[in-house]
């Protein structure tokens, strides 16, 4: 004797289109990923449901899972966009000042050469402020690692330190923690759900096959 461990509510997933009467999920302008749905066909092929109400736990365990990989990024681009605001002031404030102290270091030589300072020309440039600060954060930017850590030492030798920048984002970025307060009750919900639905697979039913014995 052998045994069937099939389902027999398998056969009812096939008669009815469940996805016709779900509404369909449109996709969402600035989604971290447009693989919703290719997500969906993995998880539920995974999970393997077989029967209407076990599909739709699936399609609520999928939706749940990609809400907590969406917060996630969102987090990430939250923290990152804080952090580089943050670093690109800093920065600025930095380079003008290393600016304004090359100005007075030429007014003086310039007075002290026996210069009228009323014909002193020097100035500062807005803009290669704005361009060293750009340079500098494409550098911390890089994909590069060697650039990254190149970019990093000037920052430090300016007196702005990337990595404290970060720190500082991590405790007080009100965006960052707000999205870190939501992970938990999501998280909390998929483990009750995915805990609700191994009871399902193990309460289906067996059905007993009947071999010929030769």
């Amino acid at each position: 004797m052998t045994y069937d461990l099939n389902s027999s509510g398998q056969d009812s997933l096939g008669s009815l289109s469940i996805n016709d009467l779900l509404p369909e999920r449109p996709a969402i302008v600035g989604e971290f990923s447009p693989a919703y749905e290719a997500f969906k066909q993995m998880t539920v092929a995974d999970l393997a449901p077989m029967t209407q109400y076990e599909y739709i736990q699936a399609l609520q365990m999928v939706d749940l899972n990609w809400s907590i990989m969406q917060l996630k990024a969102s987090a990430r681009v939250e923290l990152s966009d804080a952090t580089e605001t943050k670093l690109r002031e800093l920065l600025k404030q930095k380079f003008r000042r290393v600016a304004e102290d090359a100005f007075d270091l030429e007014y003086d030589q310039f007075i002290e050469a026996g210069g009228d300072e009323d014909e002193f020309e020097g100035r500062i440039d807005p803009q290669q402020i704005e361009g060293d600060v750009t340079a500098l954060m494409a550098g911390l930017t890089s994909a590069d690692h060697a650039a990254r850590e190149a970019a990093t030492a000037q920052a430090i030798s300016l007196g702005v330190d990337p990595r404290l920048v970060l720190s500082g984002q991590i405790l007080n970025s009100r965006e960052y923690r707000r999205h870190g307060e939501a992970l938990p009750d999501l998280e909390k919900r998929v483990r009750l759900l995915s805990a609700e639905y191994r009871e399902l697979q193990k309460a289906r039913p067996i059905e007993v096959a009947h071999t010929a014995v030769e």
